[in-house]
């Protein structure tokens, strides 16, 4: 019944974000753009943290959040250790989202890189079959094994840097940042899409580094009965494309909708049908275990 209730909470969380958006942008009610996008925040906070509670454990839900709200803070903060500026790939942030790290970086950035991180580290995992129904470790580490896990670890940043194709546009049209030299994706510059590759990778090996030290696998939502609800992060993804692409319609970017559906898309699809795909395998396992 608890593990239930949950779900059901993850679910009602969701419901709230869309009515979040239709009561703001599309019934105006009067809140300021800040304060919405904080609001969608925390929703999204709220059904990750439940998520990652129920996959990862507490413990190590903490680490991930250490790991991946530092790395792109630090990266932030410094302009990818000096080599933004160098490649004229800087930007400036305005008050829009709120507070900010010693002057400089909106406190949410981060937080927002680690929520979608989150989502694209478990649709790589269930992708690549990492998903396990315990959280028995099997893995075996080696040079090839960490070749893997780098490799898993672009294939996350390529889900990152797909979803940012309208998040930068969007976000640069609502004037959260600005891109000062400009760029050849609709002002940005392609070194911001190489950081959105970069980040999400270091997160994924130092995070699996991690999990192969505690010997532990992150499970499915529901262990050996395995849940569909393990999937929610794919809704979460597609959700914040959409409340993006909306975004794109209503400040008249809608030119970056197609580039972000299309991949975005595709990503979605290739681990919904690998999450079923998968399914008799986990069943043999779970026949075999009672055996």
């Amino acid at each position: 019944m608890q593990k239930m209730n949950s779900n059901i909470v993850m679910i009602i969380l969701l419901i709230l974000i869309g009515v979040n958006f239709i009561l703001v942008k599309i019934l105006n009610l009067p809140l300021s753009e800040t304060l919405f996008i904080i609001a969608c925040i925390l929703l999204f906070l709220g059904i990750v943290l439940i998520h990652g509670w129920k996959t990862l454990g507490p413990r190590d839900l903490l680490v991930f959040f250490f790991i991946a709200y530092s790395i792109p803070l630090l990266y932030e903060y410094t302009d990818a250790v000096g080599f933004g500026g160098l490649v004229g790939c800087t930007s400036s942030y305005s008050n829009l989202l709120g507070p900010k790290f010693l002057g400089k970086v909106p406190y949410v950035i981060p937080l927002v890189w680690a929520l979608f991180f989150y989502c694209t580290f478990t649709m790589t995992n269930i992708m690549f079959n990492r998903v396990r129904i315990t959280h028995v470790f099997e893995e075996v580490a080696s040079f090839k094994w960490f070749l893997r896990i780098v490799g898993m670890g672009i294939v996350a940043g390529l889900m990152m840097a797909s979803l940012d194709l309208i998040v930068d546009p969007v976000m640069v049209a609502l004037g959260a940042w600005s891109w000062p030299a400009g760029g050849s994706y609709y002002g940005i510059p392609l070194w911001n899409y190489e950081g959105w590759i970069e980040i999400p990778t270091a997160i994924f090996v130092l995070y699996s580094v991690y999990l192969h030290i505690r010997k532990k696998s992150q499970i499915y939502i529901g262990g050996e009965k395995r849940s569909r609800y393990t999937l929610l992060v794919v809704v979460l993804y597609l959700t914040a494309l959409l409340i993006y692409g909306m975004y794109a319609a209503y400040e008249q970017v809608m030119y970056v909708i197609p580039w972000a559906v299309m991949t975005t898309g595709s990503f979605a699809a290739v681990v919904v049908i690998q999450f079923h795909r998968s399914y008799p395998k986990v069943g043999k396992e779970v026949s075999s275990s009672k055996e």
